[in-house]
């Protein structure tokens, strides 16, 4: 066998072992975070009659980029440790972070709006979050979250590794999110 011949073949036999690896890998588990607005890489279509969370909270886009737990997992998982409540026990939490996810979804803008399970949102100036090293929880100290225990996903934040976010309130720590507008 030639040398070349052995390339393709090998370069071949690479990209077969990638694929289901690749953002375009079909989704296997339940959605459990949906990214619209400002989105290059959508997977879903539009707001239709099914869609009975986002009908109830009014969220409307055109299309949007979805993510099961494996698909969250996959962008790569950062451990970071915070107190939350704030002043509460320390806990490790790990997830993906916030500018990863966005990434994943071709997501650009200067603000994001984190919608919770009961239509608790939030506007968050996105560099800010960023730069602040958010990260969408996906468990605490080593267990996932379940549905009504900060669960699906939690946007939490480094504070107890980062002295200037030491005095951060918890008002952008948003749990139970499912939803997430980029503008």
């Amino acid at each position: 066998m030639s040398v070349s011949r052995r390339a393709l073949i090998l370069t071949i036999l690479a990209a077969s072992l990638a694929a289901p690896l690749s953002a375009e890998a079909p989704l296997r588990g339940p959605i459990i975070l949906t990214i619209s607005g400002n989105v290059a890489n959508p997977s879903r279509g539009p707001v239709g009659e099914t869609d009975k969370f986002f009908l109830y909270n009014d969220v409307e886009f055109s299309a949007a980029a979805q993510f099961d737990y494996a698909a969250l997992q996959g962008i790569g998982m950062t451990t970071i440790k915070a107190d939350f409540p704030m002043g509460g026990d320390v806990h490790e939490y790990q997830g993906p972070l916030l500018a990863d996810v966005l990434s994943a979804a071709g997501a650009t803008g200067s603000t994001v709006t984190v919608m919770a399970l009961d239509g608790f949102q939030v506007d968050l100036d996105l560099a800010d979050a960023i730069a602040n090293g958010a990260v969408i929880a996906l468990k605490q100290d080593g267990r996932p979250f379940s549905l009504g225990d900060y669960g699906p996903t939690h946007l939490v934040f480094p504070r107890a590794e980062r002295a200037d976010l030491a005095e951060m309130n918890d008002d952008t720590w948003i749990y139970s999110i499912y939803y997430i507008h980029v503008e």
